[in-house]
């Protein structure tokens, strides 16, 4: 799939900027490509081994962005394309617009922890190449930031970033102090409630007193009977076992 993009080159616009899938990494790769660029070096420019840098060249150079001249025994030297000269154009341009809406969705998606171009493109469901210019603009803005490792781009929110994703700010010790001033005159001005009076014994009156005691009593009488009542079953039952063994 090809995605076509106007650009402004040399003071004149051209339509056939033609860039399958362009990525972030594609522009910042192509940001790093100078006079003196050559295969065999090139990793130590973006953090990369020789093998990773390799592949990413050759990635943009199926893209037309890059080619490669070769001067054996010699380094090969790398050097942009007409197109990929016309991609930092246009990379450039769009990074001096206004940030926009999808750019403040954007950092706040990475302050989330989405931190690789491809995991953004994947949240966001956005075109790669739209995706890549808006991370251009938040860069070279610096609301954000990112390093490469091992081939890949890893992105970061800057201070200004992290106030522009939309996420509150500490409170300042002025605003500290003005919350703890109105939460004691909350507290201040709050009815307190009247702690309650200790019971005091109750009194009871004869009659109570002693029906109180008949229960008590009637109770230990009650526990008595039944132990009485236990006592004889158990004689009736000796004495009718003696009677049938005599017989």
């Amino acid at each position: 799939m090809q995605s076509h993009e106007i650009v402004r080159f040399n003071n004149g616009w051209t339509k056939n900027a033609s860039v399958e899938e362009l990525t972030f990494t594609d522009l910042a790769v192509l940001e790093r490509i100078d006079e003196t660029t050559v295969v065999e070096k090139f990793g130590t420019k973006i953090n990369s081994s020789f093998f990773d840098a390799a592949n990413i060249l050759g990635t943009l150079k199926q893209k037309g962005l890059i080619d490669f001249r070769s001067q054996f025994p010699g380094p090969s030297e790398v050097f942009l394309t007409d197109k990929g000269k016309m991609v930092l154009a246009m990379a450039k341009e769009k990074g001096a617009q206004e940030v926009d809406r999808l750019d403040e969705i954007i950092l706040s998606t990475i302050a989330n922890g989405y931190k690789d171009p491809k995991r953004i493109e994947e949240k966001l469901n956005v075109r790669s190449s739209d995706l890549a210019y808006h991370l251009g603009r938040v860069t070279a803005q610096n609301f954000a930031s990112y390093s490469f490792r091992s081939g890949k781009v890893e992105f970061s929110l800057t201070d200004e970033g992290f106030k522009r994703a939309g996420y509150p700010q500490p409170p300042s010790e002025e605003e500290l102090k003005r919350d703890s001033e109105d939460i004691a005159e909350i507290i201040r001005d709050k009815p307190q409630t009247q702690p309650a009076a200790p019971q005091q014994p109750v009194k009871l009156d004869k009659e109570a007193r002693m029906r109180a005691k008949l229960e008590y009593y009637s109770k230990d009488i009650l526990k008595y009977a039944a132990i009485g009542v236990m006592l004889a079953a158990a004689a009736l039952l000796a004495a009718a076992y003696i009677f049938l063994v005599k017989k």
